[in-house]
């Protein structure tokens, strides 16, 4: 057991130090991929496509579901997971706000698909959905954020 224990420390150790793995992208670019854990395995999503068209309905569900724990059931930033977040250094968007939603339609998908990765640590804490979602909910659940604004002024 002890050995086994070693050799999969070590695995993870030697993968850490590697580096990314790089691969090319459409342009010629290079770009960081995901890497294999300890076991060898790369991550990749898991979702399963939904074959529905995106709607602001399946998006209020898969919302509900996964961002309303930060975001809170109104997109205000107040769920119950955004008390445990750091005054100053973690920030959760009000999404209920129109000047936040309007006209950012690539940013937010981004953010949605990316997560928060790209700020320094500890202010991303929002995961990469990508992994999560399908690109028909990711475009759900920004059909429904658009709603989101409308709904606040009820």
């Amino acid at each position: 057991m002890k050995r086994l224990v070693a050799l999969a420390l070590a695995g993870s150790v030697a993968a850490s130090l590697s580096g990314p793995i790089l691969g090319g992208d459409a342009k010629g670019g290079v770009k960081e991929v995901a890497r294999p854990n300890a076991w060898g395995d790369t991550p990749a999503p898991y979702f399963r496509p939904t074959g529905k068209r995106p709607s602001a309905a399946i998006g209020e569900q898969v919302f509900l579901d996964h961002c309303a724990i930060c975001h809170g059931l109104h997109g205000k930033g107040d769920g119950p997971r955004s008390a445990f977040f750091v005054a100053g250094q973690q920030y959760i968007a009000d999404l209920s706000n129109a000047d936040v939603v309007s006209n950012r339609d690539p940013q937010l998908l981004e953010s949605i698909r990316e997560g928060l990765r790209r700020f320094p640590e500890p202010a991303y804490v929002m995961p990469q959905f990508k992994y999560i979602l399908s690109e028909d909910e990711i475009q759900s659940v920004l059909l429904y954020v658009k709603t989101l604004p409308k709904l606040a002024r009820r």
